[in-house]
């Protein structure tokens, strides 16, 4: 005979004393459907908040790659009218008596003028050059940035970059310029490349057969930096490509680079 249990309801405007009978089975399969819900929810809520930060973070660095570009257009054309004005001073002064044209301290300003100009474009161009808008390597997608099947347990975990597939050896490329923040073996990720653009943008090369460059090493887009291949824990050779913007991983497909093929 199953063990039952009594549970006792009280009501503040009844009198009466209602009796509710369970067994141990249905107590237990309660108790459990409790836990499963509780824990679905709390696992579901997590994915939507991390999904939101990544999210929020992509649209972070679109918008910041936007206004750079927008600043460096404003500065382009504001180069284009000082040098446009600089002409017709130019034809003006060539028309009029020497003693009336224009005087050593306008013409002093007007170099300081260009001076900041120049320095405030090469900013601008190096800020831009940073940002890892190109390719690191050819080859089409097979696994992006999300959650899926991993092929070395089985189960569901976050992929944090993409995997493009090539032969041992393949040439790895800078997408923007940057400084190398790390170039060695790490534990399951194999040999690593770590390039810091600032701005608070990272990129990580895992998996590689060869590094091409040393920690602290400037380096330029387009530079080949290391080579595909298939150290640390990894099935096939591949490239794994991450991009994070205050270490929050970032689908750059997104907001960086144009498709999913990657063409040099």
């Amino acid at each position: 005979m199953q063990r039952r249990y009594s549970i006792l309801i009280l009501a503040p405007w009844d009198a009466r004393v209602r009796r509710v009978e369970v067994t141990r089975v249905s107590a237990a399969v309660a108790v459990s459907a409790a836990l499963a819900l509780l824990v679905a929810g709390a696992w579901l809520g997590g994915n939507f908040l991390w999904n939101q930060w990544k999210l929020a973070s992509a649209k972070k660095a679109q918008a910041q790659r936007e206004e750079l570009a927008r600043l460096k257009d404003k500065a382009d054309g504001i180069q284009t009218l000082l040098e446009d004005w600089q002409g017709l001073r130019e034809k003006v002064d060539t028309s009029v008596p020497a003693d009336k044209r224009i005087g050593a301290k306008s013409r002093f300003a007007v170099a300081e003028m260009q001076q900041s100009l120049d320095r405030l474009q090469l900013e601008l161009d190096r800020l831009i050059s940073a940002i890892p808008t190109e390719w690191p390597a050819k080859g089409k997608i097979t696994s992006g940035v999300g959650d899926r099947v991993s092929p070395m347990t089985g189960k569901i975990e976050f992929h944090a970059g993409l995997d493009i597939p090539n032969p041992t050896g393949t040439p790895v490329y800078a997408p923007g310029d940057g400084t190398v923040e790390a170039a060695r073996e790490m534990n399951g990720n194999g040999r690593t490349v770590v390039l810091n653009h600032g701005q608070g943008i990272t990129t990580q090369y895992l998996h590689l057969s060869k590094i091409h460059v040393n920690v602290g090493q400037h380096v330029r887009k387009g530079q080949a930096i290391a080579e595909v291949g298939s150290t640390g824990l990894s099935t096939s050779p591949h490239l794994h490509y991450e991009v994070r913007v205050n270490g929050v991983p970032i689908d750059p497909r997104q907001s960086l680079l144009a498709s999913d093929v990657a063409i040099r």
